[in-house]
Formats: structure tokens, C-alpha cells, sequence
């Protein structure tokens, strides 16, 4: 299994937090794995076999070649059906609103083929990904393609999105939705309101997402974490708050992820 990523050039990286691509030839039958919540929206290309999405109710779901995932509450269990070739581009959590003509809070919550949501264009693109099997090459076409969404999309930036996105990393998500509006200068009503058009949810969804990421970060590569001592280190009022996000955010209990096979879910867990 390969992963790589590269961070965008230009004007792209005020939006892009990264085009990445994943390569798994000859994939063996494995068990779906969980693709837990980051906060950020993302294109996917699957420029190989298809990947199914397993529902609740026991579907399973053969997912369309290119994909824009919204703004997740939830985890989603996903599973290779062959070779895998893929390549996403992960915006900035306030980033893909600067290539849509909708608000963020409209995909909220939803895998969409992308060309439902892009049109026809989105077949070129894909075919000159397919033809390009070079990552650099591919993120050129990438970035080419961005571009050129920007220039068809008038939208200014928020000021106040970016000081409260700023003020929820470095306070790891442990901050009140009150001590934000009053460091940014703004109510909580037109707060939650610019998160919804340009995030995709309100900041204290957000937050909680910001905050579970980071409990993941802690205890990944620990063998028995103390899972009361994490979650009071992440200022959950108790334990059961924290096993009440493991089983929102990655379908399991605490004890049941960690020991878990989690290729795909690692891959996907941000850094900084």
C-alpha cells in the first residue's frame, strides 16, 4: 500500500490542504474499515475497481468513480473491491466553498458522484487522470482544473471563518462557542451561520471533530491507553462523553478501534 501527498502551489494553497493518492495493487478481500470525520471536504478519483460503502441497515453500496465528500458527522465503513488507485484533493476546512456554487451545509453529511454536483466536465478531468499514472503529473491536471473552478466562482473569503477556525486548532477544540464569538467579534447566530456556508456545520460540531482528531493523534501508537486520563486531558467532563464520540465518529468503542486492522482508517487520520 502506497501513500503519498503533496502540498498545492500558488493561490491554491489558501483553499487545498493537500493532493494525495493511494495506490493498492492486487488488493486482497479485507474487512471494511471506518473513514472517520476530519473537518474538511474532499474530491476523491477512483481510477480503478470501484470501493463499496457498507450502510447500517446492511446495504452495500458500489460508490461512483469520482466522489465529493461533505462536511462527515459520522463515520463511514468503506472497503476496496480490487485494485485501488486513487486520488483525492483535501481543501482546508473553509476551502471547497471557493469552488462550489452552494453553500457547504447543502452536502453536508453526503458522498455525491461528482459529476452530480460539477456536471459533464468532470469526465474530461477524469479521463486525463486516468492517462496520467505520474502523482506529479496528476496533481498538475489537478491544479489545472481548480483553477480553472476558481475563475467561475465569485467568493470572497471570511476573516472571521479563518480567526475561528485558527482559534478551534490551537485550543485542540476545547474552547466554548461563547469565548470564540467573543474573541472574533461576532454572535453566536452569525457565527454559526458563516460555518454552515462556508464549513458545512456549526462550530460546535466542528470543534468536537477538531477535538476527537487530536484524542486520536494521542493515543495511536500506544498499546493500553488510559482512556479516562485521555479524555479529561481533552476536557470531556467524563469517560462516557469520549466513548459516546468513539462511537459517532469511528462506529466502535475505544477498546474495539484500537484493535482493530485500520490501514485505511490510518491513511486518512490528518496531521497537524
Amino acid at each position: 500500500m502506497n501513500y503519498f501527498e503533496k502540498p498545492p502551489s500558488g493561490p491554491l494553497a489558501a483553499y487545498v490542504k493537500c493532493f494525495w493518492t493511494l495506490e493498492y495493487p492486487n488488493a486482497q478481500p479485507v474487512e471494511p474499515e471506518p473513514v472517520i470525520p476530519d473537518g474538511c471536504v474532499e474530491i476523491i478519483f477512483n481510477l480503478s475497481d470501484r470501493f463499496r460503502r457498507f450502510h447500517s441497515n446492511g446495504d452495500v453500496e458500489t460508490q461512483a468513480s469520482s466522489l465529493l465528500a461533505g462536511q462527515m458527522h459520522s463515520s463511514v465503513l468503506i472497503g476496496p473491491s480490487g485494485n485501488v488507485d486513487l486520488f483525492g484533493i483535501r481543501f482546508h476546512p473553509a476551502g471547497a466553498v471557493r469552488f462550489m456554487r452552494f453553500d457547504m451545509k447543502d452536502i453536508a453529511g453526503r458522498i455525491d458522484p461528482l459529476e452530480s454536483v460539477l456536471g459533464s466536465s468532470v469526465r474530461l478531468i477524469e479521463e486525463h487522470l486516468l492517462h496520467q499514472t505520474d502523482f506529479h503529473g496528476r496533481v498538475a491536471i489537478a491544479e489545472s482544473y481548480l483553477a480553472g473552478l476558481m475563475r467561475s466562482v465569485s467568493i470572497n473569503s471570511s476573516p472571521y471563518i479563518d480567526h475561528a477556525l485558527a482559534i478551534i486548532s490551537s485550543t485542540q477544540g476545547k474552547i466554548s462557542i461563547r469565548d470564540i464569538t467573543r474573541e472574533v467579534g461576532i454572535s453566536e447566530r452569525s457565527l454559526e451561520r458563516l460555518f454552515n456556508r462556508y464549513v458545512g456545520t456549526t462550530p460546535k460540531a466542528y470543534s468536537r471533530i477538531v477535538r476527537f482528531q487530536r484524542v486520536l493523534r494521542e493515543i495511536e501508537g500506544i498499546d493500553s491507553p488510559d482512556i479516562l486520563d485521555t479524555a479529561l486531558a481533552f476536557g470531556y467532563y467524563d469517560q462516557s462523553h469520549l466513548i459516546n464520540d468513539f462511537n459517532q465518529y469511528s462506529g466502535s468503542s475505544p477498546s474495539a478501534f484500537m484493535e482493530r486492522s485500520r490501514q485505511m482508517t490510518d491513511i486518512f487520520l490528518p496531521g497537524e
